[in-house]
Parts: C-alpha cells; sequence; structure tokens
C-alpha cells in the first residue's frame, strides 16, 4: 500500500471515529441524565447546523470565490440534501430508536451512493452490486423491524429506521454532487460555504426555539449544549472538510466506505451507554454491512 493510500485509509478511520461518536453526542443533546427529553430534535438539529456555519464562516469568505451562478446550485444542494436534512432526519431518529442502531443503518449510505449514481451520473450497474443492494436492504429491515419489542416500540423503530435510511439516501445524493459536480472546488470551501448558505436558516429557526431557556435553566443544559458544539464543529464541520478532500482525492464510493468504520463506534458507544442491544441488532448491522461490501466490491 503507497503512502498515499495509507494516509486515505487513516483519514477515514479518524473520521468513523468522528461521526460514530456523532451518535451518542446527539443522544446527550436529545436526553438529560435520567433520560428524559432536554433538547427539542429541531433545536438540536438546526442549532448543530447553525454552530457548523458560524465556525466555518471565516472559511467560506476566504473561499467565497468559488461561490458563483454554476456552484451556487450545487452547493445549495450539499448544504440542504447532504447536511440540513440529514441532520433533522437523525435526531428525531435517535427520539426512537438507540443511537447504536442509527448508527448501523447510516452504513446504508454507500448503497445510496450507487444508485445515485446509477440514476443520475450513469454509473454501470454491475450482477454483484445488485446482490449487495438485496442484502443491504435485508439488513435494514432486520434492523427496522424488531419483533418481541411491543407495538408501540416496534412503530417507533420502524419509524425512526425508516428516517435514517432517507437520509442516508440524501447523503447518497450529495457525494454524488460534490464528486461529480464540484470536484474542481477545494473541499473545503465546499463544506464551509455550503455550511455557510443553510446557516442562516437554521440559525433563525434555532434562535426561536427554547434552547437558550434550557442551557441556563436546566441541570443538564450545558452538558447538552457541549455536545451540540462538539457535534457542529468537529462531526459537521472539521469532518465534512476532511470527507470531502477523501472524495476528491479519490472517488464517491471509496470515501463514502467511511460507513463501514462508523457502525463499530457507534455500537461501542452505545454499548458503554447501556442501551438496549439485541442479538438480531448485531445480526441486521452485520448483513446491512455484507452488503454494502458486495457493492464495494461490485464496483471495483
Amino acid at each position: 500500500m503507497g503512502t498515499s493510500n495509507a494516509a486515505m485509509w487513516l483519514a477515514l478511520l479518524i473520521l468513523g471515529f468522528i461521526w460514530g461518536s456523532s451518535f451518542i453526542l446527539m443522544k446527550l443533546a436529545l436526553f438529560d441524565t435520567s433520560g428524559a427529553p432536554l433538547f427539542p430534535a429541531l433545536d438540536v438539529a438546526m442549532g448543530r447546523i447553525a454552530i457548523a456555519g458560524l465556525a466555518l464562516l471565516p472559511v467560506a469568505l476566504r473561499h467565497r470565490k468559488h461561490l458563483n451562478r454554476t456552484t451556487l446550485p450545487w452547493l445549495l444542494v450539499v448544504g440542504g440534501v447532504g447536511n440540513l436534512m440529514p441532520a433533522y432526519l437523525f435526531t428525531t431518529a435517535q427520539t426512537l430508536i438507540p443511537s447504536s442502531v442509527a448508527g448501523m443503518l447510516n452504513a446504508l449510505t454507500p448503497m445510496f451512493t450507487f444508485l445515485v449514481g446509477v440514476a443520475l451520473f450513469g454509473t454501470r450497474v454491475k450482477s454483484l452490486q445488485v446482490v449487495g443492494l438485496l442484502v443491504g436492504l435485508v439488513g435494514a429491515g432486520i434492523l427496522a423491524f424488531q419483533p418481541g419489542m411491543g407495538s408501540d416500540l416496534e412503530s417507533g423503530m420502524t419509524w425512526g429506521a425508516g428516517r435514517v435510511v432517507l437520509a442516508t439516501a440524501f447523503y447518497g445524493v450529495s457525494v454524488n454532487t460534490i464528486r461529480n459536480k464540484l470536484s474542481h472546488v477545494p473541499p473545503a470551501a465546499v463544506a464551509s460555504l455550503a455550511l455557510a448558505l443553510v446557516g442562516l436558516p437554521a440559525s433563525a429557526v434555532a434562535l426561536t426555539g427554547p434552547g437558550a431557556e434550557l442551557v441556563t435553566g436546566h441541570p443538564d443544559g450545558m452538558r447538552g449544549l457541549t455536545a451540540v458544539v462538539v457535534l457542529a464543529v468537529v462531526g459537521t464541520g472539521l469532518a465534512l472538510i476532511a470527507f470531502n478532500r477523501i472524495i476528491q482525492r479519490t472517488n464517491a464510493l471509496f470515501a463514502s466506505t467511511v460507513t463501514y468504520i462508523i457502525p463499530i463506534f457507534a455500537t461501542m458507544w452505545g454499548w458503554l451507554d447501556d442501551e438496549p442491544l439485541t442479538f438480531l441488532h448485531l445480526v441486521g448491522g452485520l448483513v446491512v454491512l455484507v452488503g454494502v461490501r458486495l457493492v464495494s466490491r461490485g464496483g471495483k
């Protein structure tokens, strides 16, 4: 393995740890130490995007020359479809499913990267990739439908899992957009400008919520705010710059395989936090990863 390849794999490992930890950070913002709701899901999502946009604003201003009529529509796609909507879908999902399960389902991203590439960018389909897609969908089904949990819990799992699946589909659109429409734009410019474009509306939503009162009025408010800030600055802003660089240095499918690593750290944090994981959860997560692996191998 060459030095450049080793560096890319090391970057993927670090990125996997950062994003694998983002699910437990969302949980810390959504729930207090007793397990009761803390910040509303909408406030966590919009606060995450707003803070990330603010943190990267100096970078965006430095790269403002890359914001023009040609790049604006695609940067809006990356900001809205690749950041804003998934942030909301993941936080609302985690009010219904364990953070570790959300991390496992996030591994579907390479599959949607492939499907969007086929549908919109002319990626060729191979038989092994079709098999991988079917296997991955079986794994997602196992994670979404957990028997014996009671009708309310089963319904919540299904709705929560569905939101994560939709978020991964949005990620697939974003990854392909960066690779095919913004490959000439520096990674830092893509991440910072995309977040700056959606950061203003996100700020407007976040500031109208009860978040500010909870920070000062709730015993766990500062802990929740710290989780959102770390999630925004490290898990969204800095990680996106690294991710975009990997996409541009390699390809969309290689970059999206960071989701092989994410479930490992997400499950580790969930286990340390005593989340209710069943044997079927682990089986479902493994089946998803097998499907993703088949899709990736089929693309070689």
